[in-house]
């Protein structure tokens, strides 16, 4: 079973007002995070009846926010260590939701979280099943579903920034 958009909007929304008890909200405006300020992308592979990754993407200050929320202290006493491993949970747990909804069994890597000013980051042989732009305390957060391109051709690998 393919996954959509609508999916991605319905497990996000659940899963931070639950966790995190934050409310976020579709944006059709965040399409994409632009350069030139501190973000962060974590990202999660599925491997088995379907091959693809997870990845979402925040600022700084969504990212601090979060992690002072999971470890229960102030944001600006969150380390770079904690924002990391906080945003990698949050990535499994979305890709673990999504995981659900697919056919067959599905393994999920550890996540990788990469965070800077100005960065690509690129999952090589894959395409854009589904992207969906939210707002979050009035941040930009960016969840992307990619998916291994199953003919064994050469494809490029798809930039998210």
């Amino acid at each position: 079973m393919p996954i959509s958009a609508i999916d991605i909007c319905q497990s996000v929304e659940s899963i931070w007002m639950s966790l995190l008890g934050l409310e976020v909200q579709p944006s059709p405006q965040v399409a994409s995070l632009n350069g030139g300020k501190h973000f962060l992308t974590s990202c999660v592979h599925l491997t088995g009846g379907w091959d693809g990754a997870v990845t979402l993407e925040c600022s700084m200050p969504l990212a601090r926010q979060i992690a002072s929320i999971m470890f229960s202290m102030e944001p600006e006493a969150a380390s770079m260590e904690e924002i990391r491993d906080a945003l990698g949970e949050m990535v499994s747990i979305t890709g673990g939701n999504l995981k659900a909804i697919l056919a067959g069994d599905c393994h999920l890597s550890l996540p990788t979280v990469a965070e800077g000013l100005d960065y690509r980051l690129a999952v090589p042989r894959s395409r854009v099943v589904a992207r969906v732009g939210f707002e979050c305390q009035s941040h930009p957060l960016l969840v992307t579903l990619l998916e291994r391109d199953a003919t064994g051709r050469e494809v490029p690998g798809h930039n998210l920034r």
